[in-house]
């Protein structure tokens, strides 16, 4: 697995990382959206029953995008010299307007969905859901003085501090069924079994760099790794000289990692949890819902973990290069970063810390809802949706006011504005379900602009489609 070292490299093509996302937290308020369940598994569909099946042009439920403070125009910049992009270490950039883009923390984050089959059918007392899926998430959490220290070398001491990347990825499989208790109340709740495909942690906990020169600089570090894949190892290391004392050590060649077999690594369990309370019929306020959802209550245990380590040694790191990212005969996006990427991985010192079995979460989603339906017009309704992930130093927030409409049975559409950890962004979505099939899109952020190699400059955008096959007719 030659390209393991993108698990560090990672951290300078923040942007470039693979698509992320969450629910469409958009439809949250939709009675037609048929994975409302995914959201809230208290909630109700709005039909008898409906199923969807994998393998579609369109697939049942998919969602894509990226989340974060950290974008691919703060790592590529205008060539100053000509045509072309160059990066934030370009000499000719000044240190200023290489630095305004990056904050004392940034991050970006990843949450892919891929809904292989879904049923929902009413019965036993209520509604129940069985969902089959893939899922992935990826973290990195950069601290600012990385991109100084890159950019400027100056002859001083470093100090880094809580950077991180994390990446996992994992097969689920859930059982549902929401009750409703009284005419006001509804429950619901879904257990989940999963089945971990592979998970890569890095964590620098202290980096300090001291630079004897210009070209030249002396690393002492407290880092550790994870490789927790079937099949994985790191392979032959490559042999270092200490330049400060005598001696020798054994540094992974990221080059040399690989993967002989494929297969799950682990497996676990989760929860949701929700509940609904209609005020209206609670004789309160006519026209008002409240709800809330706990998501994601679980772990995984991974049965080989190939670990890492920098156990604290001093050692040489030569600095960095600048490299030019431009079109041309020969050249690819990949091949042009790859130099950057080997210097990152330099720059942690790492050794074999061998094997063992590891447990961590997947990362606990917090929705609460308050929705309110116009008394003379009730197809008419406006919303307001606080969603928080509890993930350590990936821990996130977001406040989203919704209106939605629906002018007849078949369709609903609705526009959004969120605020919350990441900035500001605006959504939309639209959900058509006459009798027979269920198709809808949207966006929790919007797209923006894209680069030549198709990806989004911003680190805030999302995209979700899907289509699936209601049974029976609307109860709206």
């Amino acid at each position: 697995m030659k390209k393991i070292k993108h698990i560090l490299a990672v951290a300078a093509m923040a942007a470039a990382c693979n698509a992320s996302a969450q629910n469409l937290n958009s439809a949250y308020f939709m009675d037609g959206f048929a994975y409302g369940h995914l959201m809230n598994p208290a909630k109700d569909y709005d039909r008898n029953s409906y199923f969807s099946v994998p393998f579609l042009p369109v697939p049942g439920n998919f969602n894509t995008g990226i989340k974060g403070n950290i974008g691919l125009q703060n790592i590529f910049l205008k060539n100053p010299n000509g045509n072309g992009l160059v990066t934030y270490l370009h000499p000719e950039i000044s240190y200023a307007k290489a630095m305004e883009g990056f904050s004392n923390n940034n991050k970006l984050l990843s949450d892919i969905r891929y809904d292989l089959l879904s049923v929902g059918f009413h019965g036993m007392g209520g509604y129940n859901t069985i969902t089959m899926g893939i899922r992935s998430q990826i973290g990195l959490n950069l601290p600012y003085e990385l991109f100084s220290l890159t950019k400027r070398l100056e002859n001083r001491d470093y100090e880094l501090e809580d950077l991180g990347v994390n990446a996992k990825a994992w097969a689920e499989i859930g059982l549902g069924h929401s009750h409703q208790i009284n005419e006001a109340w509804r429950i619901g709740a879904k257990a989940k079994v999963l089945l971990g495909v592979g998970y890569a942690k890095l964590n620098v906990d202290e980096l300090d760099l001291d630079l004897e020169n210009p070209n030249r600089w002396v690393a002492e570090g407290n880092a550790t790794m994870e490789v927790g894949v079937n099949g994985f190892s790191w392979g032959e290391t490559e042999t270092k000289e200490y330049k400060t004392k005598p001696g020798t050590y054994q540094q992974i060649d990221f080059d040399n990692a690989d993967v002989d077999k494929f297969g799950l690594n682990g497996g676990g369990f989760a929860v949701d949890l929700g509940a609904e309370w209609d005020l209206g019929k609670q004789g309160i306020l006519e026209g008002m819902k409240v709800s809330a959802a706990l998501l994601d209550l679980g772990f995984i245990k991974w049965k080989s973990v190939s670990t890492a380590y920098n156990k604290g040694d001093e050692f040489v790191f030569d600095g960095f290069e600048d490299i030019k990212v431009e079109d041309g005969p020969g050249t690819s996006f990949e091949d042009q970063i790859d130099e950057l990427e080997d210097k990152l991985s330099d720059l942690i010192s790492l050794q074999d810390g061998g094997t063992a079995s590891k447990s961590n979460g997947i990362g606990a989603t917090l929705n609460v809802g308050v929705e309110y339906a116009l008394p003379v017009y009730d197809k008419l309704s406006f919303g307001l949706l606080s969603t928080t992930r509890f993930q350590g130093e990936y821990t996130w927030n977001e406040e989203r006011i919704s209106a939605n409409v629906s002018p007849v049975k078949w369709f609903e559409v609705g526009a959004n504005l969120g605020v919350g950890t990441f900035g500001a962004s605006f959504g939309w979505v639209v959900n058509l379900h006459p009798r027979g099939f269920n198709l809808f899109l949207g966006m929790d952020r919007m797209l923006g602009k894209i680069s030549k190699q198709g990806i989004p400059l911003r680190s805030n955008a999302d995209f979700n489609i899907g289509i699936n096959f209601p049974l029976g007719k609307s109860k709206i």
